[in-house]
């Protein structure tokens, strides 16, 4: 423990913006084990956070707060005793948890009042997973989804039991299939499912959804394409989600999941969709949540405001054209891997430290970007 505190405070001398954390009980690695962050004794949190407390500076960000943080405040807690922010993933509304955001929004409220620093992050796009049978998040809560061997009659009997055993906090399905679609049939005789939900298609075959769901991935020896929205579907309590004044506006996950979703068009559809289109809050207030906002959570005062001594990092748009465009898949990871990308349309300049970085989308070959640090390195360098 010695041994990781001073790597903290080692990091945060050095400019480090502060330390993350995980609590996703989803995250396993390549054997199927639960990684051991995620499983890491709260003593061992709170001697790291107090790192934070000790030096003055940084931030907290913990992937997979919601559920420890609702069952017993882990994450306020955790704010109490270092003295600093922390931010956490996510404020959403889920299909397999129905109005949970509400008591999530609420508990925020509540927390706030109290002077306790530890916010969510929240996410104004729907998120769809797009996977086939061979890379698969959608059921990784559930062990016996793991193997391949759908076709076995006992294997499905598993399965089916875990779909419908009731579902808990870290539940990943929320027995919705009509929400799961058929997105690109591999078989030319299949072509007539796309676009087409797995209940539709188990209606239409006279078949227990899960059956018609298998039969057609090992048909197809695992290679359709399918896509599940359960995340941010319900317009609604997305809007009362992004009003809050309390949730930061995000989110990125770095990379992570490339080949099931896009999350890059987060700012431009907050811009179009939710601005334009809805009208939940001005343009201007939209600019300072996704700018000064969310500089000022991260403990970077240097930016996000346009007014001398600030660095100029600028996004040129047009407010009435500006949203993400059409997603597409590209083959540019090594070993022909892909990716699935979320272009953007109505900007026209992308600015950093006052060049152009991006002029109508494309790159102008200039690097103007630099390595951020926290505001005591600044201060004293």
């Amino acid at each position: 423990m010695a041994l990781m505190r001073g790597v903290v405070r080692e990091a945060l001398e050095a400019g480090a913006l502060g330390l993350s954390i995980t609590r996703n009980m989803n995250h396993f690695d390549i054997a199927g084990k639960r990684i051991p962050a995620a499983c890491a004794p709260e003593s061992e949190l709170f001697a790291l956070a107090d790192v934070l407390r000790e030096v003055g500076t940084g931030v907290i960000q913990c992937g997979g707060g919601t559920n420890p943080e609702l069952k017993d405040r882990l994450l306020s807690r955790l704010a109490q005793a270092c003295g600093r922010q922390i931010m956490y993933n996510t404020l959403l509304e889920q299909a397999r948890q129905p109005g949970r955001w509400r008591t999530h929004l609420a508990h925020v409220e509540e927390t706030v009042r109290q002077g306790i620093r530890a916010v969510p992050l929240c996410n104004p796009g729907s998120i769809v997973n797009r996977f086939t049978m061979k890379n698969c998040q959608v059921f990784r809560s559930m062990p016996t989804w793991l193997p391949i061997a759908y076709r076995d009659p006992e294997t499905r009997a598993k399965l089916r039991a875990e779909v419908e055993a009731p579902l808990g906090p870290d539940s990943t399905f929320s027995k919705r299939w009509d929400l799961l679609i058929v997105e690109r049939p591999r078989r030319t005789e299949n072509r007539g499912l796309a676009g087409r939900d797995i209940a539709q298609i188990a209606k239409a075959q006279g078949k227990d959804p899960l059956d018609a769901f298998l039969d057609l991935a090992v048909d197809e020896e695992l290679d359709t394409v399918f896509s599940l929205g359960e995340i941010n579907s319900d317009t609604d309590a997305v809007a009362q989600i992004l009003g809050s004044p309390y949730a930061v506006v995000g989110l990125s996950d770095g990379g992570a999941h490339v080949q099931f979703h896009s999350n890059v068009g987060n700012p431009t559809r907050l811009l179009g969709y939710w601005v334009r289109e809805k009208g939940i809050m001005s343009l201007e207030h939209a600019v300072r949540r996704l700018t000064f906002d969310s500089a000022a959570a991260f403990g970077i005062y240097d930016r996000g405001l346009l007014q001398p001594g600030m660095a100029a990092d600028l996004v040129i748009f047009d407010p009435d054209t500006v949203q993400p465009g059409k997603q597409d898949t590209v083959h540019d990871f090594p070993n022909d891997g892909w990716r699935i990308r979320e272009l953007a349309e109505g900007i026209h300049y992308t600015v950093v430290n006052g060049d152009v970085l991006l002029e109508k989308g494309a790159h102008t070959g200039n690097y103007p970007g630099r390595v951020l640090h926290n505001a005591r390195h600044q201060m004293a360098h």
